[in-house]
């Protein structure tokens, strides 16, 4: 954070440093930057809608991760900015009855930008931008009221940063749940359509869908392995293996070889693990065994 309130005093060359405040003088520091925090943090509240302008016309500016989001919906963004701004910034000033809500709003955030796919070094770096807006803010409004105040916040500096980053940890956390959540539902997804493949119960009009969720092409040749193995058997394709190839019998004079490149796409049933190869070639006769149609 840059230095925003510097000493007007220079201290001697080879002079000691001062000596710290008694407890009670510092007790009455905090407790006059405390108040001094509350008045500027009033004014912010009062003008929210405008801090949130600001702040989205920044992460559009600043933040690419954000770009797409803020072309996609704009006022969507405006109101995840504005309710995260309107929590925070009511922290501030009564911390025990916003920080629930703080919480929840950071949570919230967190889940649904891992749903969008912004990353979240994005999403932690919107957060920060927020923090130094706001920051930024106390000082220039308690400049404005009374310039002698602004050294005071140098007392409550500290406690506002530590708020910043209490709720980047917040938000990284539940960014870091939700990817977890979004990537056991995709793999269990993928695992239910290879089954429905396999034994013949997928829709055709499901095709194209689980090509794509398979990363397959649509129309081309494959093979389906049927390979012995112990329980806990291979589940997908280990890139530090050999590639997994047509056994020798099905290949002389069949003209059957795997694509270059191909790694088989694995599934494992109760007792057998299914290797799905894609072949070399054509699409082929939309007869020819193997074909993903």
């Amino acid at each position: 954070m840059p230095q925003v309130v510097r000493t007007r005093i220079a201290v001697p060359h080879g002079a000691h440093p001062a000596a710290p405040l008694p407890r009670s003088f510092r007790s009455l520091a905090d407790r006059a930057a405390v108040e001094v925090l509350h008045r500027a943090a009033r004014v912010l509240v009062a003008s929210l809608p405008v801090l949130t302008d600001r702040l989205v016309e920044a992460l559009y500016a600043q933040e690419p991760g954000y770009r797409a989001a803020i072309d996609s919906d704009r006022a969507e963004v405006w109101q995840e900015v504005h309710h995260s701004l309107r929590h925070n910034v009511g922290s501030l000033i009564q911390p025990r009855e916003f920080r629930d809500a703080a919480h929840r709003t950071s949570r919230w955030i967190g889940e649904i930008r891992a749903e969008q796919g912004v990353p979240l070094d994005a999403v932690l770096h919107a957060f920060r931008m927020g923090g130094a807006m706001v920051w930024q803010d106390l000082v220039d409004e308690t400049a404005r009221r009374d310039p002698d105040d602004v050294r005071l916040l140098v007392h409550v500096a500290a406690d506002v940063w530590n708020f910043v980053d209490e709720h980047c940890g917040i938000v990284a956390d539940a960014y870091r749940q939700a990817e977890r959540r979004l990537s056991w539902r995709r793999e269990n997804q993928q695992r239910l359509m290879v089954a429905a493949l396999l034994d013949g119960t997928a829709r055709i009009a499901d095709i194209g869908e689980a090509a794509a969720m398979l990363g397959l092409p649509e129309q081309g040749r494959y093979a389906v392995l049927a390979v012995a193995s112990a329980p806990g058997g291979p589940q997908q394709h280990d890139p530090a293996q050999p590639p997994l190839n047509l056994p020798a019998a099905l290949s002389p004079g069949e003209g059957l070889s795997t694509a270059p490149g191909a790694a088989p796409l694995w599934h494992t049933g109760p007792d057998t693990a299914f290797a799905i190869l894609r072949l070399a070639g054509g699409a082929g006769d939309p007869g020819d065994p193997g074909e993903l149609h």
